[in-house]
């Protein structure tokens, strides 16, 4: 419960080698968050206490460990903290490798940089490392609505992917003004049960929709993607990529400099645009990830760090 989370005074961290110090402009919070804080993720490994909560954040280079030559203080970054090793961004400053921060270019506001990472990281991850998806493919998803989804519309329409977005009621209008061509209203209608055909489906909506409903909605060659692995997903990985053409891929997002400076550039293209659903001080993170946890927010949470 948020009960377990305090605000409190610790020690600056002090960058080591190849490390930058980064003085934190604002944070956004991810589903992570609430799944550490929960336990959920101790299954993978527990985080090192007392952990901060926070993994995605921009701000400034306020000092620089040995051996760095990239950044110089005063330089304006984005990244993503490691949440297990118990150093987040939610507080004034972090002490973070090189390889997980970039330049934020000079068009993109400190906002939309903190909200990039996990949620258009996933999706970019997905659609273009993944899927390699091209121009004139037919791609459907599923969840289009949330951070992960949002994104996934926007990359899809924006390398010229003829895009289906699944919403609810009250998001079909959003979805569509981020570049859907088409959208199916799940409280209408259950996409599998549809008669469309998709080269890739990336399943963003937390659904555990089954591989073998999925697949029917597949072309001969087409992936569908979850972002949200489990033992089974990898299992019909393993099983697909025996017994069929088509592919399923479970993945867990890998974060590095390629990756944020692609996001740097598809944002100083004006294709990511984050949706903020809150603007929050540190002092409501425990509620607002209650808020999250409960499925009440729709979009970014942003902290803004005074």
């Amino acid at each position: 419960g948020e009960s377990v989370m305090q605000l409190r005074d610790v020690p600056m961290p002090v960058p080591q080698a190849g490390q930058v110090q980064v003085k934190v402009h604002c944070a956004s919070l991810n589903p992570i968050d609430y799944k550490l804080r929960n336990g959920i993720m101790k299954m993978l490994r527990k985080p090192k206490f007392p952990a901060t909560i926070g993994k995605d954040f921009a701000g400034v280079v306020s000092a620089l460990g040995s051996g760095v030559a990239e950044f110089k203080v005063g330089h304006r970054v984005f990244g993503s903290a490691n949440a297990l090793n118990g150093q987040g961004c939610c507080a004034d400053a972090l002490a973070i490798d090189v390889n997980l921060v970039a330049a934020i270019p000079d068009n993109v506001s400190d906002e939309t940089a903190a909200c990039l990472v996990v949620a258009a990281g996933s999706a970019l991850q997905a659609l273009i490392s993944i899927a390699h998806l091209k121009a004139g493919q037919k791609v459907l998803v599923v969840g289009a609505s949330g951070s992960v989804g949002a994104a996934g519309v926007q990359l899809a329409h924006a390398l010229g992917a003829h895009v289906t977005g699944v919403c609810g009621t009250g998001n079909v209008g959003y979805v569509q003004s981020i570049g859907a061509d088409r959208v199916i209203d799940y409280k209408t209608t259950e996409w599998t049960d549809t008669s469309d055909i998709y080269d890739v489906i990336l399943d963003t909506g937390g659904t555990h929709t089954a591989f073998s409903k999925a697949k029917k909605r597949l072309s001969a060659n087409g992936i569908y993607i979850d972002t949200f692995p489990d033992g089974a997903r990898f299992l019909n990985q393993f099983t697909a990529s025996i017994f069929s053409k088509q592919r399923c891929a479970a993945f867990m997002l890998k974060t590095d400099a390629a990756l944020l400076k692609s996001l740097a550039g598809w944002a100083s293209k004006g294709v990511l645009q984050p949706r903020v659903a809150e603007r929050i001080t540190l002092e409501q993170v425990p509620q607002a990830l209650t808020r999250m946890e409960a499925g009440k927010v729709q979009g970014k949470v942003v902290v803004t760090i005074a």
